[in-house]
């Protein structure tokens, strides 16, 4: 699932379209905004964060509901449609995982932002963080090119990844 969700924010898109005139590659637009991952080992306890994303354009706060991605299972194939070693779909069980969320900042820019994580009153586990994030941007069907000036592709969003490690501590992850 995780794989999915990375995929998904990135703007993956075909191979064949990173020849595209301009970088206007195609496949889905990236989204504006910080995927939150969350370590294993401390993911039962990080249900939910607030984030607070402040940069020359003003602030923007947000709740960011955690999701855990616990361990997936290969579907068959229904009888006699393929080999019986080729798995036609993926069940996610639940299970231990790394946490996962996302938070659209449709304001944010290629600049420099102040980002402030915190976990509500009473969470299990206490996390107040304020760090210096500079945002990437990320073209439909390519790779994050860090510092990559708006200009780098048509369609590009601008995005970053927030870490919350075992110990509560908060990271630029890419």
């Amino acid at each position: 699932m995780a794989v999915l969700l990375v995929g998904a924010l990135s703007g993956c898109a075909a191979p064949g379209d990173a020849g595209a005139p301009d970088g206007a590659a195609g496949g889905p637009a990236p989204l504006r905004g910080f995927g939150v991952e969350v370590d294993e080992a401390v993911a039962p306890r990080v249900s939910l964060v607030h984030v607070r994303v402040c940069g020359g354009w003003g602030c923007h706060d947000q709740d960011v509901p955690l999701h855990i991605s616990g361990p997936a299972s290969a579907l068959p194939c229904p009888s006699g449609t393929a080999d019986p070693g080729t798995a036609c779909g993926v069940a996610h069980l639940p299970g231990p995982g790394p946490g996962y969320g996302y938070a659209p900042v449709p304001q944010l820019t290629a600049d420099p932002v102040t980002v402030t994580v915190t976990t509500p009153a009473g969470a299990p586990l206490a996390i107040t963080a304020e760090l210096q994030v500079r945002p990437s941007i990320v073209c439909p069907g390519r790779t994050p090119s860090a510092g990559a000036a708006a200009s780098a592709c048509a369609g590009g969003a601008p995005q970053a990844g927030l870490r919350i490690a075992a110990d509560g501590t908060v990271s630029q992850s890419r």
